[in-house]
């Protein structure tokens, strides 16, 4: 005593065995999506972009001249969108995720701005009437009056429209006051569907954000008037099994011609 070889060779076993065992018990218990490799094994739409962490505090990332890696993502996302996009006129993008805080406002608003940068006028439009955050993103809080116009007939388009905001290309149409019952008013296609009759005439793009697909039903109530929707999850929030509501709104085309963006993914 002391058996040194025996002494030796047990603190091998446990300098490797225990953080072996920590790191195989963190893996199970795991849920959160991690990397871009694991998002696209799981979702069986096509990946359209993914987003780099971003400044913290900054809500848009993307403007003439900026070169940073999340404004040089939000490129990309804007180049992949256009090939996915059907060859029509003034095509309606939805903006959604599964759950709240997935960061669907923030891939909205930037890419309305990508776009607003080509030249080409743009409507973002504020649907996630429920919980509205665009106003707020551009420094606006308490604008907007997108669900008084859907309430109110005597209102028009020009009424509600914020022209020029961030870029002269772009003009915002926030929800504004939540009301007592947005289910309902999205369901009144008459007005629905004049406002983006409207909105075709006059936008180049129009970019819509709504509500979360695993929260509420109200994004499904605005899938008619759609071109595409972008479907957004973000990394190491998102759980897994998000992913089987998600594959099932995809294949069951509950909502159009679905693509997915990963966010908010970390520096490796």
């Amino acid at each position: 005593s002391p058996r040194l070889r025996f002494v030796a060779i047990a603190t091998l076993v446990l300098g490797l065995g225990i953080p072996v065992g920590i790191l195989y018990l963190m893996l199970m218990f795991n849920s959160k999506i991690e990397s871009v490799e694991e998002y696209e094994k799981l979702i069986k739409a096509p990946l359209s972009g993914t987003i780099l962490h971003g400044p913290s505090g900054k809500n848009i990332v993307i403007a003439d001249g900026e070169n940073s890696q999340a404004a040089e993502q939000f490129r990309m996302l804007r180049t992949n969108l256009r090939f996915l996009l059907p060859s029509i006129q003034s095509p309606v993008v939805l903006v959604s995720s599964c759950l709240n805080g997935e960061g669907k406002t923030y891939v909205a608003a930037n890419t309305a701005m990508s776009l607003a940068l080509l030249g080409k006028k743009v409507a973002l439009v504020g649907l996630d009437i429920r919980k509205p955050m665009l106003a707020e993103f551009f420094g606006l809080s308490g604008k907007g009056c997108l669900t008084t116009y859907l309430a109110d007939n005597n209102y028009t388009l020009e009424d509600i429209t914020l022209h020029g905001v961030e870029n002269p290309n772009l003009d915002l149409i926030a929800a504004g006051a939540v009301p007592p019952n947005p289910s309902e008013l999205l369901q009144q296609e008459e007005r629905i569907d004049s406002l983006f009759a409207e909105l075709r005439k006059q936008y180049d793009y129009i970019i819509v954000d709504t509500a979360p697909i695993g929260v509420v039903s109200d994004t499904y109530l605005l899938g008619h008037v759609a071109d595409l929707t972008l479907m957004v999850s973000r990394a190491y929030m998102t759980p897994n099994s998000s992913m089987r509501l998600l594959n099932q709104v995809a294949e069951q085309k509950r909502l159009q011609s679905v693509a997915c963006v990963l966010n908010d993914v970390k520096r490796k």
